[in-house]
Formats: C-alpha cells, structure tokens, sequence
C-alpha cells in the first residue's frame, strides 16, 4: 500500500505551515521553557515530528524498502506515523467545547485517580473468581488471571463483546456481580464531573464577559 501523491503534497504543506508557526510562536515566546512544556504546544510538537525524523532517515539512506530492513527505524517510523492522529487535538485551540472538555477532565483528576483504583481493584477480584471458576472446564478460554482482565473490563463496561463468556452457573453469577458493580463504579464521578463542568463553563462565560467590558469600558 502506498500513499496518494495528492496526500503526500498536502501533508507536506501542512506540516511547513505547523513548523513555521510553532518556530514563530516559540521564537516571541517570552519564556521559551514554560512554552515548550504546555500541554497544546507538545502536542504541536508532536504532530510535526514524524515528519522530520522521516526526512532525516531519507537523508541518512533509509527510505522505501529499506526502512523495513532496519527494525529500529521501521518500528520508530511506523510509531510517529501514528502519532500523525495527535494533529487532532490541535483543534482544542479552536473549539471552546473541546478547551471546556480538557479544563474538566485536568480539574476531575481526582476523581478519575479514584475511578481508576476502585476499577482496578474490582478488575483483579473479578478476574480471579472467574479464572478458578472456568479454567477447568473443557475449551475453557480463560487461560489466566491477566487474561481474562479483558472479560472483566468489557463486563464491567457493559459492553460485551462475547468473546469470552463463562459457562458454568457460578461463573455466570459472578458476571452477574461484576456487571452491576462496574455501573455503580462508572456512575460514581459522574455527577462530580458534571459539576466540574458547569463550573469550568460559568468561570469561562465570566472571563468572557469581563474581557468584553474591559475593551467596551463597560461596567458590569
């Protein structure tokens, strides 16, 4: 598979226009540390870098087939090139839904940091009562306690892909369990998070409303 030319040329025009802007940015930066460390300028950062590391192993030799003959470089390239999906978050500084989005996320981390604990706890506790409940039965596909983790967060999560279900009675009670207490564990933050978010929203509406009047001269 090969890309479209088209594509090749679009991306390449981008990718300047992103290096002389972040070059810019950074060179009128007054703070060039504090700069290069936010969160939006890393990720700039990021979303151009493929780009250039791909340039200099052309320029060292390494290109087309011969990338893939060099396992180093072809696993570093194909990396970045992932990376290339970073460029979306570039629109958080465009869209306020996005910017509100992150601002709630970074001031709910607490409560991410316990949702994340508490679903670990459960993933492990469930995931060992299955193992020994189903490792014996015949074409059993829980192998083991890490493997059957996935089970466990596609149950919890409600989702249920059905590759791997129990099948005896108390495999299924324990699943059972594991799906009503993932509920109760996802819809815990939820309503802090809202919260967070109603607040992230006014705070925003006031810096708006304050910057308006102080350009008008309004009194509000």
């Amino acid at each position: 598979m090969t890309e479209h030319p088209v594509f090749t040329w679009v991306e390449n025009v981008c990718v300047i226009y992103f290096s002389i802007e972040y070059a810019m940015r950074f060179i009128v930066a007054p703070r060039k540390l504090a700069f290069a460390r936010q969160i939006l300028n890393v990720i700039d950062l990021l979303s151009i870098a493929p780009f250039y590391f791909e340039l200099l192993l052309w320029i060292c030799g390494i290109s087309g087939e011969n990338v893939r003959k060099v396992r180093w470089a072809f696993l570093t390239v194909r990396l970045l090139r992932v990376l290339r999906v970073i460029r979306i978050a570039k629109l958080g500084r465009f869209s306020p839904g996005l910017a509100n989005f992150a601002l709630t996320i970074r001031k709910s981390k607490k409560q991410m940091q316990m949702v994340g604990i508490v679903m670990m706890t459960v993933v492990i506790f469930f995931s060992t009562l299955i193992y020994f409940l189903e490792r014996d039965e015949p074409g059993t596909k829980f192998t083991s306690i890490p493997a059957t983790f996935w089970w466990c967060v596609v149950t919890m999560a409600t989702v249920g892909y059905g590759d791997l279900v129990p099948v005896t009675v108390a495999g299924k009670l324990v699943g059972s369990g594991a799906i009503v207490c993932g509920v109760m564990v996802l819809a815990l933050p939820i309503t802090i998070m809202v919260n967070n978010f109603m607040q992230v929203v006014k705070l925003r509406e006031e810096q708006i409303v304050k910057k308006y009047a102080q350009q008008h001269g309004d009194q509000v």
